[in-house]
């Protein structure tokens, strides 16, 4: 869903915002190095240098530096806990787009208790995993790619570390063995991996013998899942989805100026680019998007 990447400094200063850095004696340097060479004046990655850019890329993945202003920004931000409240229900920190409805669904399906080992895959500020496991009481992982977001979840839930675990990481380098988990929970991220089959097969290596998935997303797994033997059951929250997204505009726009004031208009931007501003009901002959919720189990023998 995200491809984009700056072509030029221009866009970089906005891509990267207040992580931007002045490159201008930079590339000297990196010539020197032979990652880059020039070419009719253009400055060209060399094969070595490329081989560096995808690796930066994989572990930075598209909207990295948006997310790390995200979390930054979200943790003190009036505007943002009262759109929470109007738009989920709650504020647990979402960008995304799951409402506790479709939360306690979930977690109907999943039925954890505190004997439960669960893994929230791009758990953001880990505020979602600290709300299921108070619920549940159940041992919850978290991990996310942005730095940030994990060190407020650590700072804030750092006694209740008995049942609550965060560490940085993404969808690319799953490390846990020898650890396995009961319940893997994907939440408007599994998208984020480099390929959707590859990351399923990761996600099947951490469960547990007779373990479970809960996928949020709008992508059709029903092939994969087949090819790598699990199987699944799948809810359709379409129609729930489209009507949250108008939600979300109504509510990003009466609360545009609160955001101004924070300096979170990049916020509010991003909000209200992921809504819908048309008050048209629902039609699955004409609308193309979709959301569903996998209930995906692992049996063995």
């Amino acid at each position: 869903h995200y491809t984009f990447f700056p072509g030029s400094m221009a866009e970089a200063q906005t891509y990267f915002r207040g992580f931007s850095l002045d490159l201008s004696n930079a590339f000297e340097t990196l010539a020197t190095k032979g990652l880059v060479r020039k070419e009719n004046g253009d400055l060209l990655l060399t094969a070595i240098g490329r081989d560096i850019a995808n690796e930066i890329r994989r572990a930075r993945p598209p909207i990295f530096y948006f997310y790390k202003d995200f979390y930054t920004s979200i943790e003190n931000s009036r505007a943002f806990s009262e759109y929470s409240q109007c738009v989920f229900g709650r504020n647990l920190g979402q960008h995304g787009f799951s409402d506790l409805n479709q939360m306690r669904k979930m977690l109907e399906l999943v039925k954890l208790d505190r004997t439960s080992r669960v893994l929230d895959i791009g758990c953001g500020n880990g505020k979602i995993a600290e709300y299921i496991s108070d619920l549940t009481q159940a041992s919850v992982t978290g991990i996310d790619y942005i730095p940030e977001a994990i060190a407020q979840a650590m700072k804030r839930t750092k006694d209740k570390r008995d049942r609550l675990h965060f560490r940085v990481g993404n969808l690319e380098n799953l490390n846990f063995e020898p650890e396995s988990f009961d319940v893997i929970l994907s939440i408007d991220s599994i998208f984020f991996g480099q390929d959707l089959k590859t990351t399923l097969e990761r996600l099947k290596s951490l469960l547990a013998s007779d373990g479970q998935m809960a996928i949020f997303c709008g992508e059709d797994l029903s092939v994969e899942l087949k090819e790598i033997d699990l199987s699944y059951e799948v809810y359709d929250f379409s129609k729930e989805h489209y009507e949250h997204l108008q939600l979300k505009h109504r509510v990003a726009r009466k609360l545009k100026e609160a955001f101004a004031a924070e300096s979170n208009s990049f916020i509010w931007q991003n909000l209200v680019t992921e809504s819908i501003g048309s008050t048209a009901p629902y039609d699955p002959a004409t609308c193309s998007m979709s959301r569903y919720l996998w209930h995906v189990k692992k049996v063995e023998g």
